[in-house]
């Protein structure tokens, strides 16, 4: 616990020198307010100006120079005492209020020493120290009006104050003022560029304005800050806002060098990682983060985003399983629960995390559509269908829910309906694939061979790589006896997915109809593995799995 002086130090402390906020050292007034972009409570430089200097102060006046002593060290008892031995001089009263009104501000007394500092600038307008530590009350009281009256009125008093004219810039920042905030602290940019505050007002203005080769300037001076620790990870976040994120991540990566790492840093780096494409180093970084900070529920889903598409589901759920634990209400935690789980044909969890997620959150349209997909894989179609037709009616037009309700009418073998809602998802999207897909088992299930061919043949010519279009291409040609074409689809098909079991099955039949009896039986043995293997893993049961 700091001793009573140090605490004082954020307000009293620079006494010499108190009108250079911006040292080249990069020290500078923190802001006591960095969450909402307000300025701290300022140096009140006015308690240090001689004395003397002030018209018409008498020998008592000495007063307040003690009090400003006691102060320094602490002793508010003694300072106040001797403020109040001034109050009965007029000369020297101004200082004396604006000394009981520090002396107030100091003890959070905000409303005493708002009085006070209004009686000291009514006695004497020209107090510029009062007037900046007045608008700082008014900024804590979130009395913004009033607050830029006082820097306004201190900057037409004294137009040197860096002061007052640094606050006024945070100010009108803060209110979304950027190019004002700019033309305030136009004439003091060169210190501003020489301490990481300083930067990051200039930042939030270049950025607001979307000034991106102003903003990209600054990171040099960035660079040769000594070692801004902390404000790194505000710096690059404004980078990252002004789409300068290979910026960003040499900002954060510099001070991880310089041993500034924290969880902020690492999880900020992640997220630069993540936007330039580089999956590895962000899995390294939130890996970092999650080490500091054990219970981060987003470090645990990125990893689990990050595993499943690298094809890692198993790992990816391991994550999900961690974060479950730590937010087990949480619907996006749910959510990704779920997907994997659904992936994984862990299908009765994934319903269950799904339609809590859909409850937590009703009008997430994404949930909803996953959790309609987990019951088409259950064969609980209906209940797929009703949730489709409510997004529907929200999306009339989108290429994805009508493919999805086509493809569960497909399902109830309620051909007419089906083909009406793909065709409707071409007419929105004629480049997709899965609507195609469906609309070839159509005419193939309404004994169309020539037209679902032609489809199919059309699917796997503009996709040469879609195993399902291949497979059921080789379906209807072996119906149809084109032995040959139907041999070369399958073995396409899988070549693509060589756990097809039904692609295997069709092939077996095709060998045995062609007399290659020994080729065939091979085939029907391993579609018949392949389809014991997919039941087994159908009906497996959730289990805790290590990602490491």
């Amino acid at each position: 616990m700091p001793g009573r002086k140090e605490r004082l130090k954020p307000i009293f402390g620079p006494i010499i020198g108190c009108a250079r906020p911006f040292g080249a050292d990069g020290a500078t007034r923190r802001d006591l307010h960095q969450r909402v972009g307000l300025p701290a409570l300022s140096v009140f430089c006015f308690l240090l100006l001689p004395v003397l200097a002030w018209p018409g102060v008498r020998a008592d006046s000495s007063h307040i120079q003690k009090a400003v002593e006691l102060i320094s060290k602490g002793d508010m008892k003694g300072a106040e005492r001797e403020a109040r031995l001034s109050m009965a001089d007029p000369a020297s009263r101004p200082l004396a209020s604006a000394t009981l009104g520090a002396i107030r501000l100091q003890q959070k007394r905000y409303e005493e020493g708002a009085a006070y500092l209004r009686t000291a600038i009514r006695l004497n307008p020209q107090l510029v120290g009062a007037r900046i530590s007045l608008g700082d009350v008014y900024v804590l009281q979130g009395k913004r009006v009033a607050a830029l009256e006082q820097f306004q009125e201190a900057l037409r008093l004294d137009p040197a104050n860096r002061n007052a004219r640094f606050t006024l810039a945070q100010l009108e920042r803060a209110t979304g003022n950027y190019s004002e905030s700019l033309k305030t602290s136009d004439p003091i940019v060169p210190e501003l560029r020489r301490s990481a505050e300083g930067i990051l007002l200039l930042a939030s203005d270049y950025t607001g304005l979307k000034r991106t080769d102003q903003l990209r300037s600054l990171v040099p001076d960035w660079q040769v800050l000594p070692a801004p620790g902390a404000p790194s990870t505000d710096f690059a976040s404004l980078l990252v806002k002004g789409g300068l994120v290979p910026e960003a991540t040499a900002v954060l990566e510099k001070a991880r060098l310089d041993g500034a790492a924290s969880f902020d840093l690492y999880f900020a780096l992640a997220g630069c990682y993540i936007s330039t494409g580089d999956p590895d180093k962000a899995s390294q970084n939130y890996e970092a983060a999650l080490s500091l900070k054990a219970d981060c529920v987003p470090c645990l889903l990125q990893l689990a985003r990050i595993a499943d598409r690298q094809k890692g589901s198993e790992k990816a759920l391991a994550y999900l399983i961690r974060a479950k634990r730590l937010r087990p209400e949480d619907p996006e935690t749910l959510f990704e629960f779920g997907k994997v789980c659904l992936e994984r044909d862990l299908r009765d969890d994934a319903i269950e995390a799904l339609q809590r997620a859909v409850e937590l959150r009703p009008d997430d349209d994404s949930n909803t559509y996953v959790l309609g997909s987990a019951y088409v894989s259950k064969k609980q179609y209906v209940r797929a269908r009703t949730l489709f037709a409510k997004l529907l009616a929200k999306h009339p037009n989108d290429p994805v829910i009508n493919y999805a309700i086509g493809s569960v009418f497909f399902l109830e073998v309620n051909l007419k309906e089906a083909e009406k809602y793909l065709q409707r998802s071409i007419a929105a999207d004629p480049k997709q694939t899965g609507a195609y897909y469906y609309l070839g088992l159509v005419a193939a299930r309404d004994g169309q061979d020539e037209r679902a061919a032609s489809l199919f043949q059309d699917l796997v010519r503009r996709n040469p790589d879609y195993s399902p279009g291949y497979e059921a291409l080789g379906s209807v040609l072996l119906k149809q006896k084109k032995y040959p074409e139907a041999q070369q689809a399958l073995e396409r098909a899988i070549e693509l997915n060589p756990d097809s079991a039904k692609s295997h099955y069709q092939l077996g039949m095709l060998l045995s109809r062609t007399g290659k009896q020994q080729d065939g039986h091979k085939e029907l043995a391993l579609a018949e593995k392949l389809e014991a293997e997919e039941k087994t893993k159908s009906g497996q049961q959730l289990r805790i799995i290590s990602p490491h």
